[in-house]
């Protein structure tokens, strides 16, 4: 596998507020975004 991406700030809060929205389902947002639940709930 390759090297991990490195998220700024900014990244981190559009997908948290993406989430929050409600929109999608969590797993959808984790899996179009190439992170794990596990990550975004921490």
């Amino acid at each position: 596998m390759g090297t991990k991406k490195q998220w700024t700030t900014r990244e981190k809060l559009a997908i948290v507020l993406e989430g929050l929205k409600g929109e999608c389902r969590i797993s959808e947002l984790c899996n179009e975004h190439g992170i794990s639940q596990g990550m975004y709930y921490k």
